[in-house]
């Protein structure tokens, strides 16, 4: 037997998962406040794909801004930012619905379903560009401080109430994935 132990590798790896960025009742230049049901309809999934777990505080997502003529402004903004001590583990998913917490009572079964974690935004209007499409970045910061990004995008206009999944760095909509038929 050799001398040496073989040592194994740890990883922290968060990855967006999937997307419902256009709930059905959106509607971006709405100026009247919108129902809870709906701000809560528009969420972000992070699955953790590493070995490691991640504590929520070290979470942040964001997402990219646009111009009227749907051109990148060369910034993102924050969408949420994770409070608490709680820990993602591995094979575990967090949903981040933009409305707020106090109103969870409301979610519809497709926006509660599928998750371990749910985590709110705290807003009062949507976040996602259904207009121009958007990118979505999540960075999260690792126990040593190690700071890691993963983006993922959608195109314009995603039908009302399509849950868009990941294929490679796009976000899709994939057969059976919608809130109705």
């Amino acid at each position: 037997m050799g001398l040496f132990k073989r040592r194994k590798l740890m990883s922290t790896i968060l990855r967006i998962y999937r997307a419902k960025p256009n709930p059905p009742g959106k509607n971006e230049s709405q100026s009247t406040p919108v129902g809870a049901e709906i701000l809560l309809g528009e969420w972000v999934d992070i699955e953790n794909v590493g070995t490691e777990s991640i504590t929520f505080s070290n979470i942040q997502l964001h997402h990219t801004l646009f111009n009227s003529l749907c051109q990148t402004r060369g910034g993102i903004e924050c969408y949420w930012n994770a409070q608490g001590k709680g820990l993602l583990k591995p094979a575990q998913i967090l949903r981040v619905h933009t409305g707020k917490q106090c109103d969870k009572a409301q979610l519809s079964n497709v926006d509660d379903g599928d998750t371990d974690w749910h985590a709110y935004a705290e807003r009062d209007n949507f976040v996602l560009n259904t207009r121009c499409g958007d990118i979505i970045v999540i960075t999260w910061v690792d126990d040593q401080g190690r700071s890691y990004r993963d983006a993922a995008s959608y195109a314009p206009n995603p039908r009302a109430g399509a849950i868009l999944v990941r294929l490679d760095n796009q976000l899709i909509q994939a057969e059976g994935e919608s809130e109705s038929p």
